[in-house]
């Protein structure tokens, strides 16, 4: 992870650019798969995440057997207008209206559900709204922002990150690669 020098989509490629070259060497280019997700040649498909947000960039490895995706976000009131779209029929019954919720829960839901998103890269056609990652039984886990497990099987973990920047970490065995 490497904080963001400056502002904008050019600032985010330089930072992502220059912690894929420190991780994979000089001159390494970070690609995408056909369906989009990130890429390092001769690294394999899926084990690669990356995110920007919350004036960092990260980039993200995981092993052979293995799916990860990474999540970096502000607080930040515009969480607030998109919940409606993002959560789940389920997941509406458990939360109260936006308006009433805390902010840094919204946080933790939303960057679990974009690393979740993230290290399924094949269910590219899905959005937010069809993941389900809250549970009644796990509020106050998330509440907290402790590591919970998403009704589809994904671990989600929470690092507090500078200021009010938070980053979600999804990991899950990939049965297609074998456990391991």
């Amino acid at each position: 992870m490497t904080s963001i020098a400056g502002r904008g989509r050019g600032a985010e490629r330089e930072a992502t650019q220059r912690l894929v070259e420190a991780m994979f060497g000089s001159g390494t280019v970070l690609g995408h798969t056909a369906c989009g997700a990130p890429k390092v040649e001769g690294y394999g498909d899926g084990r690669v995440s990356v995110s920007h947000g919350a004036g960092c960039a990260v980039v993200a490895l995981c092993g052979h057997g293995v799916r990860l995706g990474v999540d970096a976000e502000s607080a930040r009131e515009q969480l607030r207008r998109v919940t409606g779209r993002i959560l789940t029929a389920a997941e509406r019954k458990v939360l109260p209206l936006p308006e009433q919720c805390d902010i840094r829960l919204l946080q933790r839901i939303w960057t679990a559900k974009e690393a979740v998103y993230k290290l399924t890269p094949e269910n590219g056609r899905m959005t937010l709204g069809e993941i389900d990652v809250l549970r009644a039984e796990d509020l106050d886990a998330w509440r907290r922002g402790d590591s919970i497990v998403s009704r589809g099987g994904a671990t989600v973990s929470f690092v507090e990150l500078e200021g009010d920047g938070l980053l979600a970490v999804a990991t899950m065995v990939s049965s297609r690669e074998g456990r391991g």
